[in-house]
């Protein structure tokens, strides 16, 4: 009989700790403790600050140089392509135009991939573009 309540208590003790255990993750989680991971496709006023870059090129290159990358060719003919940028809703043109946008004047930039470039501005941002605004969010 001392057997079975020991085994019973055992359990009853392990089903308790389990039961805590998954309350504290639990309320860790909720109260915001955990930091988010930061976004790839987003470059902030604060991220922008933190460096000494003279313009937002310069600032891609350096914390997202990914986004500077074509990726593959446009069409089967072989014509190439490049990433497009826009600033506040007027196209610009490739990254090189990245060159004349100087940092100060920036709230944050953004990547589109090349499907929701091409969905949003059309079948000719097949590279995705960089969406860079001087109004905040």
């Amino acid at each position: 009989m001392r057997i079975h309540s020991s085994r019973s208590q055992l359990a009853a003790r392990g089903a308790l700790l389990l039961i805590l255990a998954t309350a504290c993750r639990s309320s860790a989680a909720a109260s915001g403790s955990r930091v988010p991971a930061p976004r790839t496709d987003l470059i902030t006023a604060e991220e922008l600050r933190g460096g000494q870059f003279r313009n937002a090129y310069e600032a891609v290159s350096s914390l997202r140089a990914r986004w500077l990358q074509s990726r593959g060719t446009d069409t089967f003919l072989g014509k190439p392509g490049e990433v497009q940028v826009h600033l506040d809703d007027v196209r610009l043109g490739g990254i090189n135009s990245l060159r004349e946008i100087p940092v100060i004047d920036i709230a944050y930039m953004q990547f589109f991939d090349p499907a929701s470039a091409s969905a949003r501005w059309g079948l000719d941002h097949g590279h995705g573009a960089i969406y860079v605004s001087t109004r905040a969010r």
